[in-house]
């Protein structure tokens, strides 16, 4: 009976034993990984080992799936949502995220303009009066102005602003809700509408424009609303500098891009992000959810450059980085996405600073489309899809 008792005991022993050694086990590994996420996200050159030889973020041209198209088609390729979209014949086919295609709608465009937020997609002749909304794979209104269409963008609502230049005033802002009614027009005598963005609770249109009439170039930035139909704020840019685009990211904060520098309307607040002092910028852009773009190229030799990608939160300023020892031929982003294009490989990486995907073409690449879920390399002779 002692021996039974000594056993059970023993038994019990043991078992708390393997109990604190497999716990010790589990500490060690969740540190482990703590420590090596740490170091991840801290260290470029860990970083950049992990993401080749352990996560594997590299992917081949032909390794990805593809659609055939035949360029002498006169084709036009765009991306939104969950779709590649391909516009040939007046007809605009929808193809999912494996390059099958699943819809197709009629279109009376030949030359379009794209434009697309979320799952809204505007098409428009290029300098035509026609346009179209479009809402997954559903034509919601087509319409058509008087004047010529020069721009158009859609707001994460479905509202569409349209820059109309050929009319008896130098350029005309039309806004139209998502069932194509429209709201209102604004008429800019003396200036030219360069860019327009609608907040993104449709509440505000802003418009970023030109007075060319004086000698000295006068940039501006008006701010309506929409529901009042009446001008409520207008900024007027510092005398020489030239605005080029403005977007709404999150919070309804406004970026404003100059020629010279960039900087953030909040309410009647202006204030300046950043101003350019480096003449070795290669491409700054505003055009994501709620980041700043600025790709820096730094000489290494005779005919070797770095690239150094600079990611900035507009609200706390703060700078995310991502280098290579490539020379960016174009960028392109979309939403939380930045895209860079090396010629043969394209570096697909987020508002973090890191990669996503790495992808190596057999030949040159020259035109991208992208969303938030997928870019796509468009060929003469087939369009190859990256999946995020």
């Amino acid at each position: 009976m002692k021996d039974f008792w000594a056993g059970g005991l023993q038994n019990r022993r043991k078992g708390r034993i393997l109990k604190a050694i497999l716990l010790g086990i589990i500490i060690f590994l969740i540190l482990l990984v703590l420590i090596l996420s740490i170091i991840y996200y801290n260290n470029i050159e860990f970083r950049s080992w992990c993401d080749e030889n352990v996560i594997k973020k590299e992917v081949l041209q032909e390794e990805v799936n593809t659609i055939e198209i035949d360029k002498d088609d006169n084709i036009q390729v765009y991306a939104y949502d969950k779709y590649i979209c391909i516009l040939k014949n007046k007809t605009l086919e929808f193809y999912n995220r494996v390059g099958s295609k699943v819809d197709s709608i009629e279109i009376d465009i030949v030359n379009a303009e794209f434009a697309s937020s979320g799952r809204y997609l505007t098409i428009s002749e290029k300098n035509g009066q026609k346009f179209y909304l479009i809402s997954g794979r559903e034509k919601i209104y087509e319409n058509t102005i008087e004047g010529n269409i020069t721009e158009i963008n859609v707001s994460r609502n479905g509202y569409v602003s349209i820059v109309i230049s050929n009319t008896t005033v130098k350029s005309v802002v039309d806004i139209f809700d998502r069932t194509g009614k429209e709201i209102f027009k604004t008429n800019l005598v003396n200036s030219i509408a360069i860019d327009t963005s609608i907040s993104q609770d449709s509440n505000y249109l802003a418009i970023a424009e030109v007075d060319i009439t004086g000698i000295i170039i006068k940039s501006s930035v008006r701010v309506v609303s929409i529901e009042q139909a009446e001008i409520i704020y207008r900024y007027e840019a510092p005398t020489g500098s030239l605005i080029t685009s403005i977007n709404y990211q999150e919070k309804n904060k406004l970026i404003c891009m100059f020629d010279d520098s960039i900087g953030i309307l909040d309410g009647e607040n202006y204030s300046e992000l950043l101003k350019y002092e480096n003449n070795k910028l290669a491409f700054v852009t505003i055009g994501l959810s709620n980041r700043v773009v600025l790709v820096e190229e730094t000489s290494t030799g005779e005919y070797t450059s770095d690239t150094n990608v600079r990611i900035i939160n507009p609200n706390n300023n703060k700078t995310k980085q991502y280098n290579t020892s490539n020379v960016a031929k174009a960028i392109l982003t979309y939403s939380n996405k930045i895209a860079l294009n090396f010629g043969t490989e394209l570096h697909i990486i987020g508002t973090n600073g890191i990669l996503i995907k790495k992808y190596k073409s057999n030949s040159e690449i020259n035109d991208i489309v992208m969303t938030d879920n997928l870019v796509a390399i468009v060929y003469n002779d087939n369009i190859a899809i990256i999946n995020f």
